[in-house]
């Protein structure tokens, strides 16, 4: 099955979906027999970083990648003749917060793969069904669309000032098994597609040894989980579509002339917030209504601590940012902030990175993991209201590196480095570090939010006449699935300046990347480009010697190290 013939299907699929709302498909389960479906499922959980990490079974992509053809012909294999049986996840936990954690369960490499086909087959079934006001885990949706429609909810013409905060307690590990196969059965009518859904369901979970049967819950970290998250969900989200969100201009004039309020419900994944102009005392009845829906019909539960009725002008946290409505200039303005949770968490990692634990590191290295780690935190935040909260971040990374420097150079004075080690580039004093290898000279500035750097605008609302369908159009089905991030991205906050991994990494591996790219004139060995530069270990990861490593661009590194795979699975 060629590419081409895969993503036809899946628009086949949709179509259908779009044009019988109450079709029930059939014959769903003999798209997993086809080994291009199963192969285009493996190569795109391949390309994910998660594909580095293993199951309980300890396989990762690189030993996936040796026996790929023999492992896709075994799982079509096992599909076709129905003996395929899932693992159990492994239990793992990952911070939240300062002083918890949650629960991570990480599905063996192959039954990802599985799961991703049957995503592909799943995905554009319900991609027709969901409502246009739920934005997690959804294709060209991301957190600022559900911002964006909140935040004219509270200007003087619709004037919904509470706001009922929803957090759902211990979503994922709650989800009603026969409940979610019930709601997926009326549309999917091929029992077997259902007999794969709940065997991933029932899978279980591995933790130091021993086995836990899965009663309830879909797990985090699986490929399925989101899709089925969102397919639970969209039960409440009908209910709010037919409680208020269909409501006409007429019908929703009627409702204020009585002294009632209108709503409406943003969603993204487990998170929601549900806006009104009615009164406090109808905001309570409302919050107690989706209390009784929740329970009786998805057998979901309400956190009482963290479910607030709030009013705007107090403001709220929602998906990493801080809405609250204010009148600084004598004026009422709805303002849109990073969270005071996301404030201190950044500059809890720039004051880790500058502390005297890493003074033995270049300035070159710890200026571009410095930039790297500002720049993707003001990034996330560049559609944010006041510029100032930016600069406020900035302004601590300066001060920081600036002790830093007094600890790396013990003895010196700091009127005296900042005139040595600081320079005006446009219009804004900045650090400055440089680095010389074979008479090349890398120079690295501190990155500022200034307006060159960093393009700042009122994010526009998406969809304001509905998104159009990912599965009808060809550009959109090629897309990734996405993630679903609630805030700025992960890897700014794993950032150090070295990797020490078990099969002895040098504790200067960073710094001598950084002197190979220099050395090799900043662009590529093979082609010569000069963007997306990595550095390649030409004898794999047993020799980290600068002799050994080579600058490729990103996809001249992607075709050589293919072509590694290629020959090894040939031998």
């Amino acid at each position: 099955m060629h590419p081409m013939k895969i993503t036809q299907k899946q628009m086949n699929i949709a179509k259908e979906a779009v044009n019988r709302p109450d079709m029930r498909f059939t014959n769903l389960y003999s798209l997993l027999h086809w080994s291009d479906w199963m192969r285009a499922a493996a190569k795109s959980v391949l390309a994910r970083p998660g594909s580095m990490t293993a199951g309980i079974d300890s396989a990762t992509r690189e030993s996936f990648n040796t026996s790929f053809e023999r492992q896709i012909t075994d799982l079509v294999r096992e599909l076709k003749t129905r003996i395929y049986r899932p693992q159990p996840v492994r239990r793992v936990y990952i911070p939240k917060g300062k002083n918890s954690k949650r629960p991570l369960g990480i599905p063996a490499l192959r039954d990802r793969i599985v799961q991703e086909a049957l995503r592909m087959v799943l995905d554009p079934i319900y991609e027709s069904d969901f409502q246009p006001h739920s934005y997690g885990f959804r294709k060209e949706r991301r957190t600022m669309d559900a911002i964006a429609v909140i935040m004219p909810q509270f200007n003087q013409g619709v004037k919904r000032y509470y706001v009922i905060e929803g957090d759902l307690k211990s979503y994922f590990d709650t989800v009603h098994h026969r409940k979610l196969l019930s709601i997926l059965k009326r549309r999917i009518a091929d029992k077997k597609i259902i007999e794969l859904v709940h065997l991933f369901l029932k899978a279980g979970v591995m933790e130091d040894g021993f086995f836990t049967r899965s009663e309830s819950g879909v797990p985090q970290g699986g490929v399925i989980s989101p899709l089925l998250a969102n397919v639970y969900l969209n039960e409440f989200d009908k209910w709010a579509e037919q409680k208020w969100h269909s409501l006409g201009a007429y019908e929703r004039s009627k409702i204020r002339k009585t002294g009632r309020g209108t709503y409406q419900m943003v969603c993204y994944a487990d998170d929601f917030v549900i806006v009104s102009n009615d009164t406090i005392e109808g905001v309570r009845r409302t919050k107690e209504e989706v209390k009784h829906f929740l329970e009786k019909e998805l057998f979901l539960t309400l956190s009482e601590e963290k479910t607030k009725i709030t009013h705007v002008n107090k403001g709220f946290d929602f998906l990493g940012y801080h809405i609250q409505r204010c009148r600084p200039e004598g004026r009422w303005v709805v303002h849109l902030r990073p969270t005071e949770k996301s404030i201190l968490r950044i500059k809890s990692k720039i004051k880790e990175m500058t502390s005297s634990r890493w003074v033995h590191l270049p300035e070159v290295d710890r200026l571009k993991t410095l930039n790297t780690v500002v720049r993707g935190w003001c990034e996330y935040y560049k559609h944010t209201s006041l510029q100032d909260d930016l600069e406020q971040i900035s302004r601590y990374a300066w001060h920081r590196y600036h002790g830093w420097l007094l600890r790396k150079f013990k003895g010196s004075r700091k009127q005296q480095l900042i005139r040595d080690k600081t320079k005006v580039v446009d219009n804004r004093s900045r650090w400055f570090a440089t680095l010389k290898e074979n008479g090349n000279v890398k120079t690295v500035h501190q990155w500022l939010p200034s307006p060159k750097e960093l393009r700042r605008s009122k994010y526009r609302q998406k969809g304001r006449n509905g998104f159009e369908h990912p599965y009808l159009n060809i550009s959109l089905i090629t897309k990734d699935y996405p993630m679903g991030s609630k805030a700025p991205p992960a890897y700014i906050y794993k950032v150090t300046a070295i990797s020490v991994r078990k099969g002895g990494t040098p504790i200067d591996m960073y710094e001598r990347k950084t002197r190979v790219k220099v050395r090799d004139g900043l662009k590529c060995r093979k082609c010569g480009s000069t963007k997306r530069l990595q550095v390649h270990h030409r004898k794999g990861i047993k020799s980290h010697r600068m002799k050994d490593l080579i600058t490729l661009c990103y996809m001249c590194h992607l075709e050589v190290t293919k072509e590694k795979y290629r020959q090894k699975r040939i031998v």
